[in-house]
């Protein structure tokens, strides 16, 4: 499915004049997408078919993420990312801190 310029432009200001105006990114991005997309020629269904083949691709890496970040949260707020830190300086000893972190960052 091809859609114009003229519909990605106007998406994109929709989307924009949306977010300035305070209503949720998510919502406004959602809606100028759909709008770009009749406007750029796709149709209703066209429209949503790519929406979701695209929001499908973006699944994993999003998930992946946020998996991340909730499990350097749970290791700092828990004190086990300075314990881990702290072994591993122990370990490698105070000449080699930089690589210690970067390390520690690593398992995290």
């Amino acid at each position: 499915m091809e859609f114009t310029t003229l519909g990605a432009v106007t998406g994109l200001v929709i989307a924009i004049i949306l977010i300035i105006r305070k209503v949720h990114p998510a919502y406004s991005l959602i809606l100028g997408a759909l709008i770009g997309g009749l406007v750029g020629g796709g149709g209703l269904t066209g429209t949503v078919d790519t929406m979701v083949t695209g929001a499908q691709s973006m699944m994993s890496s999003i998930l992946r993420i946020l998996t991340s970040g909730i499990l350097a949260g749970a290791l700092i707020k828990t004190g086990a990312a300075e314990k881990i830190a702290d072994v591993i300086v122990k370990k490698l000893g105070e000449r080699f801190a930089i690589i210690s972190i970067a390390v520690a960052t690593m398992v995290m």
